[in-house]
């Protein structure tokens, strides 16, 4: 009698366990769903990286839209805080009525902004670009926080106008830009081709964040030289030093202002590195800038010149197929704030301290650095300055692609997404009254650096 009671309690016990577990199954299954779920509306409610977001608005303007036919995409870019596109589409109207054709981002609420677009019209194909210069176009920084959809708009005479959506037919996907910091916020843009109702559709969903991720930057510093490679030499004086205390002076008073800077060497590096043989490595400065998803890239040096013809002065030079104005401001900032004179070099000259030098008024001697057998760059004269080529992608026809084994290849030459370079010659370490002015003075040079990209950009 007493085992069947044992066995009984047994039994019982047995079953509470049993019940037990079953019961912390179902509680570890349900709290488990109530995560998932939480993290499902937190990444929505953030915007991570969702088309149903960036056209949940869609209905308010595709009744504008052809659906009938669309333009094709065979190149788009973001260069610095612009973007740009080009392709085509087949229209069968007679070309003679067609006024004219253009880009634009047209607002939900029916606004739209043009961009200044190039078109030709034959045998029924029009062709369309935006990508008269590089850094213009549609200006990310301009765009209010609501969506934008990139349409065609052709205007006929008769005073018709028709929108037509635009497929993507490249290689390169969405793309995530962040505005410059201003204020302590950013916008973030997201640009997302998506399919809705069987139409082609790229749209622009723009938020406010009020941090940048760690691996964005607004602009990027390149203090010129570094480690074994000193750069010019006066006596003592060694460009690589001059040139590095100068950027430390511009990334704190542009930090100052909020902008978040990247420096590409701070002094601790080793003789080994940051040579011209590894600046396409891993951690190489072009890596760097490219990596930064930074908007601007100042790299400051000395020049030298062993001949009488150049009493010393300021050089900046900047992409061809450029929009030289923010080129020009650097220069007159510098000359105007740190007293110094424009540069007399007359060699690649554009106006009083701007200068673009390319690739093709060069000897073919000096192409023994690189290897253009598989350049595939857009136009036909591309910037000769590798941190000005190599950091723009596509866009200013970077094509360092290790064929040359002396240096590795830039992963990033035909990226879509470039930062938009500029090369600052500071003033001549051989001549003494740029070296003084500047020694005395890079606080001065470093105040119309930031100055320029303050009143230029607008960072208020």
């Amino acid at each position: 009698m007493k085992r069947n009671k044992k066995r009984q309690n047994k039994k019982r016990r047995y079953k509470k366990k049993q019940m037990l577990s079953k019961r912390m199954i179902i509680i570890f299954v349900f709290m488990i769903a109530i995560l998932a779920f939480a993290y499902y509306i937190f990444t929505n409610k953030n915007h991570k990286s969702t088309s149903v977001d960036a056209f949940s608005s869609i209905d308010k303007i595709v009744e504008i839209i052809e659906t009938n036919t669309y333009a094709n995409i065979n190149r788009y870019i973001v260069y610095g805080t612009h973007f740009n596109l080009e392709g085509n589409i087949e229209i069968y109207e007679d070309p003679s009525s067609i006024e004219s054709a253009e880009i634009v981002a047209k607002k939900v609420s029916g606004e739209e902004i043009g961009i200044d677009t190039e078109y030709t019209y034959e045998n029924h194909q029009l062709s369309f670009s935006t990508l008269k210069e590089i850094n213009t176009g549609l200006d990310l920084e301009s765009l209010h926080v609501e969506d934008y959809y990139i349409l065609l708009k052709v205007q006929f005479l008769n005073d018709e106008t028709k929108y037509y959506s635009l497929r993507n037919d490249t290689e390169y996907g969405n793309i995530e830009y962040y505005t410059l910091t201003r204020n302590h916020t950013n916008n973030r843009i997201y640009m997302d081709f998506a399919t809705i109702n069987n139409m082609p559709i790229l749209g622009f969903h723009i938020t406010t964040v009020n941090e940048l991720p760690d691996n964005v930057y607004d602009v990027v510093i390149d203090p010129g030289h570094g480690g074994s490679d000193v750069g010019a030499v006066n006596g003592r004086y060694m460009e690589s030093e001059i040139a590095l205390d100068c950027a430390l002076e511009l990334k704190e008073q542009l930090e100052m202002i909020g902008l978040k800077v990247l420096l590409t060497r701070n002094g601790t590096e080793s003789e080994e590195e940051y040579t011209m043989y590894n600046i396409y490595d891993e951690d190489g400065r072009v890596t760097m800038a490219n990596e930064s998803h930074a908007k601007i890239l100042i790299s400051l040096h000395l020049n030298s010149n062993l001949s009488d013809n150049v009493d010393g002065g300021v050089e900046i030079y900047a992409s061809s197929n450029s929009d030289l104005t923010f080129a020009k401001k650097l220069a007159d900032d510098i000359v105007t704030t740190a007293n110094t004179p424009y540069s007399t070099n007359q060699t690649d000259k554009v106006e009083d301290g701007v200068y673009v030098r390319t690739i093709e008024v060069e000897d073919q001697k000096n192409e023994t650095s690189f290897s253009r057998e598989n350049y595939k760059g857009i136009f036909d004269s591309i910037p000769y300055l590798y941190i000005i080529r190599e950091i723009g992608g596509i866009a200013t026809g970077a094509f360092v692609d290790g064929t040359n084994k002396a240096y590795a290849a830039n992963e990033y030459r035909n990226s879509n997404i470039g930062v938009e370079g500029f090369l600052v010659e500071l003033g001549y370490i051989n001549v003494d009254e740029d070296l003084e002015n500047i020694l005395e003075n890079s606080n001065l040079y470093a105040q119309a650096i930031t100055n320029s990209i303050v009143n230029f950009y607008e960072i208020k």
